[in-house]
């Protein structure tokens, strides 16, 4: 299939109330309100396809952006690629989305987590700590190493910019739930930073409080 026949598939699938609601969130206005589930489906009937991706990141179109992260190769996107890809963004989820599904997998993503973990500039500091949730949902670190991240997260995250502070308290959230030996630490953790402790939780959500996240994952996977 051809970029503009994909282009034109996400036009059709459009929806003008979630356009808005995505615009909203953060998306930029070349954006059509697609079901993510709509995306997912044609990610399947299109396998992977490196270079049809690469075309439909370069349409600057949301949900042509968003069905690119699940069709890269992630080995074949330079350093410098990935970098200039990240920089343009400014959707959250888009980022999210990005580096969970297609920089996490590149040999070189410590490199690129040590760049921006501690960058200034906040979606960049986001992209280095969701790294870092991949890293701790993967079990890839060790109990020093996470000593070293609670560390961090209670030092920095209350101050942290919006987007970083996001993914820096899903970090803490994902060495509670990941690492037994931890969860008590990390729930009095967050209870005592209280970040998004005050946040409106629509109906049916999970909490980001980290004590109410932590607890209602674990005890759904109890349950």
């Amino acid at each position: 299939m051809k970029k503009q026949e994909v282009l034109a598939i996400l036009y059709d699938l459009g929806n003008e109330k979630r356009k808005q609601m995505y615009i909203k969130n953060g998306a930029s206005e070349n954006t059509h309100g697609v079901l993510l589930g709509e995306l997912r489906k044609l990610a399947k009937k299109l396998g992977k396809d490196h270079e049809l991706a690469l075309e439909l990141w370069q349409s600057e179109n949301t949900e042509a952006q968003w069905l690119a992260c699940m069709m890269f190769h992630a080995k074949e996107l330079s350093l410098d690629e990935i970098r200039s890809m990240v920089s343009e963004l400014t959707y959250s989820d888009l980022t999210d989305k990005f580096i969970g599904e297609v920089v996490c997998y590149h040999e070189e993503a410590d490199t690129l987590l040590n760049e921006w973990v501690d960058s200034d500039k906040d979606h960049l500091g986001r992209a280095g700590w969701n790294l870092i949730v991949h890293q701790v949902a993967e079990g890839k670190l060790t109990d020093g190493e996470l000593e070293e991240l609670l560390t961090t997260i209670k030092a920095k995250l209350q101050a942290a910019t919006p987007k970083t502070q996001w993914a820096m308290n899903h970090a803490l959230c994902e060495i509670g739930i990941r690492n037994p030996k931890f969860t008590e630490r990390c729930i009095s953790l967050g209870e005592e930073l209280g970040v998004y402790r005050e946040l409106k939780v629509s109906k049916g959500c999970t909490s980001a409080y980290a004590p109410n996240w932590i607890t209602a994952v674990i005890k759904k996977r109890e349950g």
